[in-house]
């Protein structure tokens, strides 16, 4: 492993592209990453020579690929996956991770797929001494955080990196609505000994994805993370997955932070119950008033 200085100096991005480059044609087209940001996966797991990887979040199974080329001449180096779907959601006729059955099957000895559930249901039967993590999931509040609460305490505390894609997604999106807010969360709250982005495939927008180096203090300094949990969430959490995680908090956190965790469920259910009797609200009052609305204004437009 480098030394700490030696580490900052680094562009991971331009650090042994060459071993990506004979695979990248082929996996670009099943890649959901720009081009800095696969060459910048690639660089950094070449310069740490992680020996357990976990990746949360397959898809077609492109980011698998590139993981599994960059460990393929490092001894006792693997990686599991973990993906929530059986299928990948691009590619519905296809299991997740398909990619790397078809295309790469010299590399199938380094992995372990798991496939039709939430990572937490996984964590204790993949074990401990995890040193290399990355993480890219739903992007919506609070899967990111509630992800890496999770496996934070699976994970090595004085050398284990995270690799965090979608940070700046918010910024890409043809919308221009400011969502998909979780994993810029996760890397702002969170505590760590570094914090490192590559440069930007767009010269006017921030790189989208990012790395940290976790130590004892992630865990002690956790409760920012918890406090999180209380940020409106994106997308709801299915009662089965949220009592898997339980498990786990319960049986790795402080008990203050067991409790946050278990109040922030219902507290959420209670926010988006309001939401929808607002949203009910508003198409009362649309019903009731618009009618009239436009006969005043149609009035007055006239007078």
């Amino acid at each position: 492993m480098c030394e700490s200085g030696v580490r900052k100096m680094i562009h991971y991005e331009e650090f042994e592209r060459e071993r990506l480059d004979p695979i990248y044609d082929t996996v670009a087209p099943y890649s959901e990453m720009k081009k800095n940001e696969r060459y910048f996966l690639n660089g950094i797991i070449r310069a740490m020579k992680p020996k357990k990887i976990l990746e949360v979040g397959v898809s077609s199974g492109g980011g698998s690929a590139i993981i599994l080329n960059a460990i393929r001449d490092i001894d006792g180096a693997e990686l599991y996956s973990v993906d929530y779907t059986e299928k990948s959601y691009r590619y519905p006729d296809k299991p997740s991770g398909f990619l790397v059955e078809e295309k790469f099957q010299a590399l199938m000895d380094k992995w372990h797929i798991f496939r039709g559930g939430d990572v937490s249901r996984f964590l204790e039967e993949i074990g401990g001494d995890i040193d290399f993590l990355m993480l890219d999931t739903v992007h919506a509040h609070p899967w990111e955080t509630l992800n890496f609460l999770c496996i934070l305490p699976f994970m090595k505390k004085d050398s284990s990196w995270t690799v965090l894609h979608d940070i700046s997604i918010f910024a890409y999106l043809q919308n221009g609505r400011i969502n998909s807010l979780a994993c810029r969360y996760l890397f702002t709250d969170v505590a760590a000994e570094e914090k490192v982005k590559p440069v930007s495939d767009y010269d006017n927008n921030p790189a989208n994805i990012g790395a940290f180096r976790i130590s004892e203090a992630t865990m002690k300094y956790s409760d920012n993370l918890f406090e999180s949990l209380l940020i409106p969430w994106e997308a709801e959490v299915p009662e089965s997955d949220y009592d898997s995680m339980k498990k786990i908090i319960e049986k790795y956190y402080k008990p203050e932070q067991y409790k946050l965790f278990c109040e922030a469920f219902p507290f959420q259910q209670y926010l988006m119950g309001r939401k929808a009797s607002f949203v009910s609200s508003l198409k009362v009052f649309l019903k009731t008033w618009q009618p009239k609305l436009f006969y005043w204004l149609k009035h007055s437009l006239q007078g």
